[in-house]
């Protein structure tokens, strides 16, 4: 896996991906959506962690996205922090944040074959 930039990412054919959603001075209120498809996060592990194969064929992508949910007391400064890898090589890369005073408390993902 490579990092194009914040939020997009070069993969490889049946790469397996874990998306990480580290929730600070919030709980874990997230959620992660791969092209249009809910997944489970990983069971008993901290934190959140979403793992799914590289199924497209080059030149395509699959689109994601993490949400995350604020109550109302949470702190202003509270958000979702974001690091993504695969199991083909790169290093654990950061993402994007999503942060209580987002308009919209998501971020979209690519991650695309070559």
């Amino acid at each position: 896996m490579i990092q194009i930039d914040v939020a997009t990412y070069g993969v490889g054919a049946g790469e397996e991906v874990t998306v990480e959603v580290v929730a600070i001075q919030v709980g874990e209120f997230s959620t992660f959506v791969l092209d249009g498809t809910e997944i489970d996060p990983e069971p008993g592990v901290n934190p959140k962690t979403y793992k799914f194969p590289v199924t497209v064929g080059p030149g395509l992508s699959h689109f994601g996205r993490v949400s995350g949910f604020f109550p109302a007391t949470t702190p202003d400064d509270a958000k979702y922090q974001i690091f993504v890898s695969g199991d083909q090589g790169g290093e654990k890369f950061t993402g994007p944040d999503i942060r209580k005073s987002d308009l919209i408390p998501s971020a979209d993902l690519e991650f695309r074959r070559p």
